[in-house]
């Protein structure tokens, strides 16, 4: 389960050096805003892929805290403070997982409608988060590769990864 508080509280370390008027700029929002944050409020996702997209940030280091920080892809300098989600793609990814498994499958597994998860299916909605949450815990895959397709796909074959590395 992701700690929005302490996802929060992640996204505004990478800032630090930035005074609050500054940061509030950048990313387009009134400075209150970064004092909400910084009590404890939650950042909303499209500030979160801001932070990764601007400076490579792992999700897997910013939503779960787990190390590194940075993902290993090309920091880009998004035009806004709004980068979009590859909807479609990260639906992909998610119904990937239930392998062998109908839509309706999926559907009962998850509990929800058929034709919701055949919305997804053809990316007419995104997966919510609470469900994309569910896939990191429940099959062990890391936030980068869910929402930007960086391998390796899960959490063990990063820690695989690591010990070929040293």
């Amino acid at each position: 389960m992701v700690d929005r508080r302490a996802a929060s509280n992640r996204f505004l370390s990478c800032y630090a050096g930035m005074r609050r008027k500054d940061l509030a700029a950048l990313l387009q929002v009134h400075h209150v805003v970064i004092t909400r944050w910084a009590k404890g409020a939650n950042v909303p996702w499209n500030k979160l892929k801001f932070l990764s997209d601007s400076q490579g940030i792992s999700w897997d280091w910013l939503l779960a805290g787990t190390e590194p920080m940075h993902s290993g892809k090309v920091p880009v300098n998004p035009e806004s403070s709004h980068p979009p989600f590859d909807i479609p793609e990260i639906n992909r990814r998610f119904v990937s997982l239930f392998t062998g498994m109908t839509q309706a499958d999926i559907a009962q597994a998850l509990e929800i409608s058929l034709p919701t998860v055949n919305q997804w299916c053809h990316g007419v909605c995104r997966v919510p988060w609470k469900q994309l949450d569910f896939a990191v815990t429940h099959f062990g895959v890391r936030w980068d590769w869910l929402i930007d397709g960086i391998e390796p796909k899960h959490m063990e074959d990063k820690r695989q990864n690591s010990k070929h590395i040293s």
